[in-house]
């Protein structure tokens, strides 16, 4: 079961990506962020501090598809959060996206354990001036368009609250 969580910054989708992982005994906890500043490092915090002693936390900013296959062999759920910094390490390091994305993909379809996706909605806003910032809005929307495809839900937060998109609640 693969779950999709989409919307914009602050909406509540970590939040309800954990609740939604509240039932299961042991979880992981993929986090593509790296701390590159001090805002960005509390950030990172804040995260750590909302997960109990249930989660084990894979900091991997690259390869999903890797730490996928070794976050399914010691727990019953995934949390990958989030494909948003995914996107931005990606160009950062100079990878190809397609590829990269095809790779989750193929791991998300392999895996039997249930896994939750948080992702940030990037295409609702203006097209950004700068051709970096428009270059990234476009690789992020077509990771999520890709692992919405493969994805049997797919939620919208908006203002804390979960609107299904596709699958049933």
């Amino acid at each position: 079961m693969i779950t999709l969580i989409t919307g914009g910054a602050g909406t509540g989708k970590t939040s309800y990506a954990l609740k939604l992982a509240e039932q299961y005994e042991k979880k992981a906890y993929i986090a593509t962020a790296e701390a590159t500043d001090g805002e960005m490092g509390r950030k990172i915090e804040k995260h750590r501090q909302e997960r109990d002693e249930t989660y084990t936390t894979y900091e991997e900013p690259l390869e999903l598809d890797e730490a996928i296959h070794e976050a399914a062999e010691e727990n019953d759920i995934i949390i990958l959060d989030c494909l948003t910094f995914w996107i931005n390490n990606l160009l950062y390091y100079k990878k190809h996206a397609d590829e990269y994305t095809d790779r989750l993909i193929n791991a998300l379809s392999g895996t039997k354990k249930p896994v939750v996706i948080v992702t940030n909605e990037v295409s609702l806003g203006l097209v950004p001036a700068e051709k970096l910032a428009r270059e990234y809005v476009n690789l992020t929307a077509a990771a999520n368009r890709k692992i919405a495809d493969a994805a049997d839900k797919v939620i919208l937060m908006v203002a804390g609250q979960p609107l299904y998109v596709k699958g049933e609640k």
